[in-house]
C-alpha cells in the first residue's frame, strides 16, 4: 500500500511531495517507509519498523490522516 501527496502553494514558494508504503524486511517484519521534500528532488527518507501489521497499519493510517489535516492532497488517480 503507497500514498503519494503532495502540497503546493506559490504565494509562499512551497512545492512538497510526501510519499509512504507499508513495506515488509525479507524476515517478515512489517515497516513503514516515508520520502518527503520539496518536488523535482529526491528529499530525504525514514524507515520504521513495528511489531506487528495491525500497529504499522494504524501509524500508517495516522502518517496519511496528519499530512491531510496539513494541507496535503493525494495524487490523482490514488486511493486511500
Amino acid at each position: 500500500m503507497r500514498v503519494d501527496m503532495t502540497r503546493v502553494d506559490s504565494d509562499v514558494n512551497m512545492d512538497r511531495f510526501y510519499s509512504v508504503q507499508l513495506t515488509q524486511s525479507l524476515f517478515g517484519e512489517v515497516g513503514i517507509e516515508r520520502q518527503w521534500g520539496r518536488r523535482q528532488t529526491r528529499g530525504r527518507c525514514r524507515l520504521d519498523w513495528y511489531v506487528d501489521e495491525r500497529e504499522a497499519k494504524s501509524a500508517f493510517s495516522d502518517l496519511v490522516k496528519t499530512k491531510l489535516s496539513r494541507g496535503y492532497f493525494v495524487k490523482s488517480g490514488e486511493a486511500i
